[in-house]
């Protein structure tokens, strides 16, 4: 097997949970498995038990080369029909205790945010991004679905007609245009970024802390009964993508051409 060594960490600092995805080996872009999610279910635990003292969580990358780039090819490698339902539940109920946290949750990407790492961002708050950084639904080029969030959220923050261009050409766009499409909240430069993220803390963390909790899951409650039903498709859809021909063919042609590399 082999094992990109991405470990998920938190710290608490005047207020604020960091969570940060970290890669060993810094050539290589963060990346999602089974250990990785267990490891940010237990972070999500620790930023639970700090509630009230914490009133704001970052979630970012320590990796130059990506916030995170979707499943290692590992993890992949390990789906069949069998667990392929385990893995998007487990996806979905890690991301939507992240998404219920009653505190603010921002996603820092200051690089290449795909697949699953876009749909850990969208299960944030809102996403504070870097001029240089890069969105993706890439699936569909793999024959699976997008498991954990994105066929909905995206829809929530983009609109139909954009989230479909999204997943059906599986492009690459930029912080400029997800910011335009209402996918970002905020673009700054990279040496901006953190002086931004400290003034949007700094509001933050000067509010009542109970109005934030109470407006936030009024907000959230408006689109989770079409979340529900989303998760649901998701764990249907991807079940029948894993078992087809199809995807069978372009995932071996996939990892074929990765262990060439």
């Amino acid at each position: 097997m082999i094992n990109l060594a991405t470990r998920v960490s938190v710290s608490f600092e005047d207020k604020v949970a960091y969570l940060t995805f970290s890669e060993e080996n810094e050539r290589r872009p963060c990346t999602l498995d089974w250990d990785v999610l267990k490891e940010l279910r237990n972070a999500v635990s620790q930023i639970e038990d700090n509630i009230p003292d914490t009133r704001l969580v970052i979630v970012q990358s320590a990796s130059p080369k990506s916030f995170i780039v979707g499943a290692n090819i590992a993890a992949l490698e390990e789906l069949n029909p069998e667990n392929i339902m385990e893995w998007v539940r487990q996806g979905h109920d890690v991301f939507l205790r992240l998404r219920k946290l009653p505190i603010p949750v921002i996603a820092k990407v200051e690089s290449y945010a795909l697949g699953g790492g876009l749909e850990l961002a969208m299960a944030c708050d809102f996403i504070v991004a870097t001029e240089n950084a890069v969105f993706a639904q890439p699936e569909a080029s793999l024959g699976v679905m997008p498991g954990w969030g994105g066929s909905f959220r995206l829809i929530n923050l983009v609109g139909p007609n954009r989230a479909k261009q999204l997943f059906m050409t599986g492009e690459h766009i930029s912080a400029k245009q997800a910011y335009e499409w209402g996918l970002v909240n905020l673009v700054c430069s990279a040496e901006e970024i953190d002086e931004k993220l400290n003034e949007i803390a700094e509001k933050i963390v000067q509010n009542d802390y109970q109005v934030l909790a109470f407006v936030k899951r009024m907000i959230n409650n408006i689109s989770d009964v079409r979340d529900e039903n989303g998760i649901l498709l998701e764990e249907i859809s991807s079940s029948v993508c894993l078992n087809s021909e199809s995807t069978k063919a372009r995932l071996n042609a996939f990892f074929e051409k990765r262990r060439k590399k």
